[in-house]
Protein backbone atom coordinates (compact mmCIF):
# COMPACT_ATOMS: atom_id res chain seq x y z
CA UNK A 1 0.00 0.00 0.00
CA UNK A 2 1.46 3.21 -0.79
CA UNK A 3 2.03 6.18 1.57
CA UNK A 4 -0.86 8.28 0.33
CA UNK A 5 -3.36 5.51 0.06
CA UNK A 6 -1.97 4.84 4.05
CA UNK A 7 -2.57 8.82 4.75
CA UNK A 8 -6.07 8.74 3.44
CA UNK A 9 -7.16 5.85 4.97
CA UNK A 10 -5.92 7.07 8.52
CA UNK A 11 -7.86 10.40 7.59
CA UNK A 12 -10.87 8.75 7.19
CA UNK A 13 -10.59 6.46 10.38
CA UNK A 14 -9.75 9.53 12.64
CA UNK A 15 -12.64 11.29 10.87
CA UNK A 16 -14.91 8.31 12.09
CA UNK A 17 -13.94 8.68 15.62
CA UNK A 18 -14.14 12.61 15.73
CA UNK A 19 -17.75 12.43 14.65
CA UNK A 20 -18.60 9.59 17.03
CA UNK A 21 -17.80 11.44 19.83
CA UNK A 22 -17.74 15.66 19.04
CA UNK A 23 -21.42 15.77 20.47
CA UNK A 24 -20.48 14.65 23.92
CA UNK A 25 -18.31 17.35 25.45
CA UNK A 26 -17.55 17.28 29.52
CA UNK A 27 -18.03 19.95 31.95
CA UNK A 28 -15.11 18.92 33.32
CA UNK A 29 -12.26 16.45 32.90
CA UNK A 30 -12.33 13.68 35.81
CA UNK A 31 -10.06 13.76 38.34
CA UNK A 32 -7.66 10.79 37.72
CA UNK A 33 -7.59 7.74 35.14
CA UNK A 34 -9.44 6.10 38.14
CA UNK A 35 -13.16 6.91 37.46
CA UNK A 36 -15.12 8.02 34.80
CA UNK A 37 -16.83 11.08 37.02
CA UNK A 38 -17.42 12.53 40.17
CA UNK A 39 -21.23 11.88 40.89
CA UNK A 40 -21.85 14.72 43.62
CA UNK A 41 -19.59 17.36 41.37
CA UNK A 42 -21.69 16.40 38.21
CA UNK A 43 -25.04 16.00 40.25
CA UNK A 44 -24.66 19.49 41.86
CA UNK A 45 -23.48 21.24 38.55
CA UNK A 46 -26.51 19.99 36.66
CA UNK A 47 -29.22 20.87 39.14
CA UNK A 48 -27.83 24.32 39.56
CA UNK A 49 -25.93 25.61 36.84
CA UNK A 50 -27.17 28.31 34.96
CA UNK A 51 -28.67 27.65 31.42
CA UNK A 52 -27.15 29.42 28.88
CA UNK A 53 -28.29 27.93 25.65
CA UNK A 54 -31.09 25.49 24.65
CA UNK A 55 -31.00 23.64 21.06
CA UNK A 56 -34.54 21.78 20.69
CA UNK A 57 -35.28 19.09 17.96
CA UNK A 58 -31.62 18.71 16.82
CA UNK A 59 -30.99 15.16 18.36
CA UNK A 60 -31.72 11.87 16.98
CA UNK A 61 -34.15 9.27 17.74
CA UNK A 62 -37.75 8.82 18.57
CA UNK A 63 -37.79 11.03 21.65
CA UNK A 64 -36.08 14.53 20.16
CA UNK A 65 -34.25 15.45 23.04
CA UNK A 66 -32.67 18.65 23.86
CA UNK A 67 -28.93 19.74 23.93
CA UNK A 68 -28.63 21.82 26.87
CA UNK A 69 -25.37 24.11 27.50
CA UNK A 70 -25.08 24.80 31.24
CA UNK A 71 -22.25 27.25 33.16
CA UNK A 72 -21.79 27.43 36.76
CA UNK A 73 -19.31 30.13 36.49
CA UNK A 74 -16.18 28.32 36.45
CA UNK A 75 -17.65 25.71 34.16
CA UNK A 76 -19.45 24.92 30.88
CA UNK A 77 -20.51 22.23 29.78
CA UNK A 78 -22.91 20.15 27.39
CA UNK A 79 -25.96 17.97 28.83
CA UNK A 80 -28.99 15.66 27.22
CA UNK A 81 -32.42 16.58 28.51
CA UNK A 82 -35.38 14.04 27.78
CA UNK A 83 -38.80 15.47 28.49
CA UNK A 84 -40.92 12.72 27.19
CA UNK A 85 -43.16 11.60 29.77
CA UNK A 86 -45.66 8.74 28.76
CA UNK A 87 -45.80 6.37 31.75
CA UNK A 88 -47.54 3.22 32.24
CA UNK A 89 -50.24 1.74 31.51
CA UNK A 90 -50.47 4.00 28.24
CA UNK A 91 -48.96 2.15 25.12
CA UNK A 92 -45.57 2.21 24.44
CA UNK A 93 -44.56 3.66 27.68
CA UNK A 94 -41.26 5.99 27.43
CA UNK A 95 -40.28 8.22 30.08
CA UNK A 96 -37.72 10.43 30.96
CA UNK A 97 -38.10 9.12 34.77
CA UNK A 98 -36.46 5.80 33.97
CA UNK A 99 -33.39 7.68 33.14
CA UNK A 100 -33.24 8.98 36.45
CA UNK A 101 -34.02 5.42 37.54
CA UNK A 102 -31.68 4.02 35.74
CA UNK A 103 -28.80 6.08 37.21
CA UNK A 104 -29.83 6.28 40.98
CA UNK A 105 -29.84 1.83 40.72
CA UNK A 106 -26.34 2.08 39.61
CA UNK A 107 -25.49 4.30 42.32
CA UNK A 108 -27.27 1.81 44.16
CA UNK A 109 -25.12 -0.84 43.53
CA UNK A 110 -22.23 1.33 43.39
CA UNK A 111 -21.37 0.92 39.95
CA UNK A 112 -20.61 3.59 37.23
CA UNK A 113 -22.65 2.48 34.44
CA UNK A 114 -25.08 5.35 34.00
CA UNK A 115 -23.97 8.99 33.42
CA UNK A 116 -24.42 11.25 36.06
CA UNK A 117 -28.23 12.59 35.77
CA UNK A 118 -30.73 14.45 37.51
CA UNK A 119 -34.23 15.92 37.62
CA UNK A 120 -34.86 19.49 36.37
CA UNK A 121 -36.81 21.73 34.81
CA UNK A 122 -35.92 23.32 31.90
CA UNK A 123 -37.81 25.92 30.00
CA UNK A 124 -40.67 25.26 31.57
CA UNK A 125 -40.59 21.60 31.30
CA UNK A 126 -39.88 18.88 33.25
CA UNK A 127 -37.50 16.46 32.21
CA UNK A 128 -33.94 14.64 32.54
CA UNK A 129 -30.39 16.24 32.10
CA UNK A 130 -27.51 13.83 31.89
CA UNK A 131 -23.91 14.95 31.32
CA UNK A 132 -22.33 13.91 28.11
CA UNK A 133 -19.48 11.93 28.05
CA UNK A 134 -16.32 13.25 26.80
CA UNK A 135 -13.82 11.40 24.30
CA UNK A 136 -15.42 8.45 23.75
CA UNK A 137 -17.35 6.15 21.08
CA UNK A 138 -20.30 3.77 20.96
CA UNK A 139 -19.23 0.45 21.08
CA UNK A 140 -20.60 0.08 17.45
CA UNK A 141 -18.52 2.24 16.37
CA UNK A 142 -15.42 0.49 18.08
CA UNK A 143 -16.23 -2.93 15.96
CA UNK A 144 -16.36 -0.72 13.03
CA UNK A 145 -12.80 0.73 13.12
CA UNK A 146 -11.98 -2.55 14.28
CA UNK A 147 -9.81 -1.31 17.72
CA UNK A 148 -8.89 -3.46 20.55
CA UNK A 149 -9.11 -2.71 23.72
CA UNK A 150 -5.39 -3.16 26.38
CA UNK A 151 -7.07 -5.25 28.40
CA UNK A 152 -9.61 -7.37 26.46
CA UNK A 153 -10.46 -9.91 29.73
CA UNK A 154 -11.19 -6.82 31.80
CA UNK A 155 -13.16 -5.09 28.78
CA UNK A 156 -15.16 -8.04 28.36
CA UNK A 157 -16.11 -8.56 32.11
CA UNK A 158 -17.23 -4.81 31.83
CA UNK A 159 -19.35 -6.10 29.58
CA UNK A 160 -20.55 -8.53 31.47
CA UNK A 161 -21.50 -6.56 34.00
CA UNK A 162 -23.32 -3.97 32.03
CA UNK A 163 -25.39 -6.84 30.44
CA UNK A 164 -26.88 -8.00 34.10
CA UNK A 165 -27.47 -4.20 34.94
CA UNK A 166 -29.54 -4.21 31.49
CA UNK A 167 -31.61 -7.47 33.00
CA UNK A 168 -31.95 -5.75 35.86
CA UNK A 169 -33.32 -2.47 34.61
CA UNK A 170 -35.39 -4.65 32.06
CA UNK A 171 -34.17 -3.06 28.99
CA UNK A 172 -32.56 -4.01 25.56
CA UNK A 173 -29.31 -6.65 26.11
CA UNK A 174 -26.20 -5.31 24.59
CA UNK A 175 -27.42 -2.56 22.54
CA UNK A 176 -24.14 -1.66 20.98
CA UNK A 177 -25.33 2.20 19.98
CA UNK A 178 -25.96 2.96 23.91
CA UNK A 179 -22.75 1.30 25.11
CA UNK A 180 -20.37 4.24 25.73
CA UNK A 181 -16.56 3.71 25.87
CA UNK A 182 -14.06 6.22 27.18
CA UNK A 183 -10.82 6.04 25.13
CA UNK A 184 -8.57 7.04 27.25
CA UNK A 185 -8.87 4.77 29.98
CA UNK A 186 -11.29 2.45 28.22
CA UNK A 187 -14.16 2.19 30.63
CA UNK A 188 -17.47 1.38 29.19
CA UNK A 189 -20.45 2.70 30.38
CA UNK A 190 -24.63 2.53 29.15
CA UNK A 191 -27.09 5.10 28.35
CA UNK A 192 -30.73 5.14 27.38
CA UNK A 193 -32.99 3.73 29.40
CA UNK A 194 -35.97 5.88 28.87
CA UNK A 195 -37.87 2.63 27.99
CA UNK A 196 -37.03 0.38 30.39
CA UNK A 197 -38.26 -1.14 34.12
CA UNK A 198 -41.38 -2.82 32.33
CA UNK A 199 -43.51 -4.05 35.03
CA UNK A 200 -42.59 -7.58 34.35
CA UNK A 201 -40.33 -9.94 36.50
CA UNK A 202 -39.37 -11.75 33.12
CA UNK A 203 -35.63 -12.30 32.26
CA UNK A 204 -34.52 -12.27 28.94
CA UNK A 205 -33.88 -15.34 27.66
CA UNK A 206 -31.14 -13.72 24.50
CA UNK A 207 -29.23 -12.56 26.78
CA UNK A 208 -27.65 -15.20 29.15
CA UNK A 209 -25.68 -14.25 32.36
CA UNK A 210 -21.82 -15.98 31.60
CA UNK A 211 -20.00 -14.02 34.64
CA UNK A 212 -20.09 -11.63 37.30
CA UNK A 213 -18.30 -9.20 39.23
CA UNK A 214 -17.94 -10.04 42.79
CA UNK A 215 -18.83 -6.48 43.67
CA UNK A 216 -22.12 -6.79 41.81
CA UNK A 217 -22.83 -10.26 43.31
CA UNK A 218 -22.49 -8.79 46.69
CA UNK A 219 -24.64 -5.71 46.41
CA UNK A 220 -27.12 -7.50 44.49
CA UNK A 221 -27.79 -9.95 47.58
CA UNK A 222 -27.19 -6.76 50.06
CA UNK A 223 -29.88 -4.60 48.33
CA UNK A 224 -32.76 -4.87 50.24
CA UNK A 225 -36.73 -4.34 48.41
CA UNK A 226 -36.66 -1.65 50.89
CA UNK A 227 -33.54 0.13 49.89
CA UNK A 228 -34.82 -0.26 46.44
CA UNK A 229 -38.25 1.45 46.94
CA UNK A 230 -36.31 4.50 49.01
CA UNK A 231 -33.94 5.77 46.19
CA UNK A 232 -36.50 4.72 43.04
CA UNK A 233 -40.07 5.56 44.43
CA UNK A 234 -39.63 8.71 43.13
CA UNK A 235 -39.38 7.76 39.25
CA UNK A 236 -41.13 4.50 39.29
CA UNK A 237 -44.56 2.89 40.26
CA UNK A 238 -45.18 0.00 42.96
CA UNK A 239 -45.62 -2.59 39.97
CA UNK A 240 -42.33 -1.28 38.69
CA UNK A 241 -40.31 -1.65 41.57
CA UNK A 242 -42.42 -5.07 42.64
CA UNK A 243 -41.14 -6.00 39.03
CA UNK A 244 -37.64 -4.74 39.21
CA UNK A 245 -37.09 -6.76 42.75
CA UNK A 246 -38.55 -10.19 41.12
CA UNK A 247 -36.01 -9.68 38.35
CA UNK A 248 -33.43 -9.03 40.86
CA UNK A 249 -34.22 -12.48 42.87
CA UNK A 250 -33.97 -14.29 39.22
CA UNK A 251 -30.90 -12.56 38.73
CA UNK A 252 -28.96 -13.82 41.53
CA UNK A 253 -30.74 -17.05 41.33
CA UNK A 254 -29.21 -17.70 37.83
CA UNK A 255 -25.88 -16.72 38.92
CA UNK A 256 -26.36 -19.24 41.80
CA UNK A 257 -27.32 -21.75 39.51
CA UNK A 258 -24.25 -20.83 37.64
CA UNK A 259 -21.76 -21.35 40.69
CA UNK A 260 -23.08 -24.61 40.98
CA UNK A 261 -22.98 -25.97 37.57
CA UNK A 262 -19.28 -24.66 36.74
CA UNK A 263 -17.93 -23.41 40.17
CA UNK A 264 -17.45 -20.42 42.01
CA UNK A 265 -14.29 -19.29 39.87
CA UNK A 266 -15.71 -19.89 36.38
CA UNK A 267 -18.44 -17.61 37.14
CA UNK A 268 -17.37 -15.08 39.81
CA UNK A 269 -14.26 -12.47 39.39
Amino acid sequence: MNIRLQARIFLIWLGAIAAACATMPSPSPPADDSTLWDSGKIEKFLKTARIVEIRKDREPGRTLPWRVTLDDGTTKATAMFKYVDRPRPLNFPDCYKFEVAAYELSLLLGLEIVPPTVEREVDGTRGSLQWYLEDCLSEHDRERAKLEPPDLDAFLKRLDEIKIFELLAGDECQDKDDILIHKKGWKVCRVDFSEAFPASATISEDCPIGRCSRHLFDRLQETSRAAVSDHLRRFLNESELDALWARQRRILERIRTLIKEKGERAVIY
